[in-house]
C-alpha cells in the first residue's frame, strides 16, 4: 500500500511539473530586458549587412539582427530606439530605422574596445 502510495505520489508530481514550469516562464518573462542608454556622442559602425557595433565613452556593445539589414546598409543616418525611447538599446524590442527601413534588434552583448575597433575597421 505504501509503495503504491509512493508511485502515485510521483506521478502526480511529475504530471504538475510542466504548469510550474510554465508559470515559472511567465514570471521570467515579467522581468525587463536589460537595456542601455546611450548618449548622443555614441560612435556606430556597420558588421557586414547583420549587425552593428556601438561605442559610447567606455561602453562598447555589438547588436545582431539575425539577418540582413538593408535600413542600415543604404544610410548613415539611423536612429535606434526601444518602445519609442531614442538612444535606448536593449536585448528586446530595439528597432534600428532609417529612411529606408526598420530592422529589429535580435541580440545585443557587450564587447571590449579591441573588439570594437578590429569590428568597426573590417566593416563593409
Amino acid at each position: 500500500m505504501y509503495r503504491y502510495l509512493m508511485i502515485v505520489l510521483g506521478l502526480a508530481a511529475a504530471a504538475m511539473l510542466p504548469v510550474d514550469a510554465v508559470a515559472a516562464g511567465k514570471q521570467g518573462d515579467a522581468t525587463p530586458a536589460s537595456c542601455v542608454t546611450l548618449s548622443g556622442q555614441h560612435k556606430a559602425a556597420r558588421v557586414g549587412g547583420e549587425g552593428m557595433v556601438i561605442a559610447d565613452g567606455d561602453k562598447h556593445l555589438r547588436l545582431d539582427f539575425g539577418g540582413y539589414c538593408e535600413a542600415m546598409m543604404r544610410n548613415s543616418n539611423i536612429v535606434i530606439a526601444t518602445d519609442g525611447r531614442e538612444n535606448v538599446v536593449c536585448t528586446e524590442g530595439s528597432v534600428v530605422t532609417s529612411r529606408s527601413g526598420r530592422c529589429a534588434v535580435r541580440g545585443m552583448r557587450a564587447i571590449d574596445e579591441a573588439e570594437y575597433k578590429r569590428l568597426a575597421r573590417r566593416r563593409n
